[in-house]
């Protein structure tokens, strides 16, 4: 993925087929959320390490 479609997709927001998560979620939310998505069409799920910040303009 390059910065540009990282970007992008950041400021598309969450939908029914992107989620954002922080660096706490737990291994479980984490995995429910992808068995989700394998069971609807697909999707994104972007993690957030809050210890590095990223500016996205």
């Amino acid at each position: 993925m390059t910065r540009d479609e990282l970007q992008r997709l950041i400021r598309q927001g969450e939908a029914s087929g992107q989620e954002f998560k922080r660096d706490e979620v737990t291994n479980f939310d984490l995995a429910r959320e992808v068995t989700a998505f394998l069971n609807h069409v697909g999707g994104t799920v972007l993690l957030a390490d809050l210890g590095t910040h990223v500016s996205v303009r």
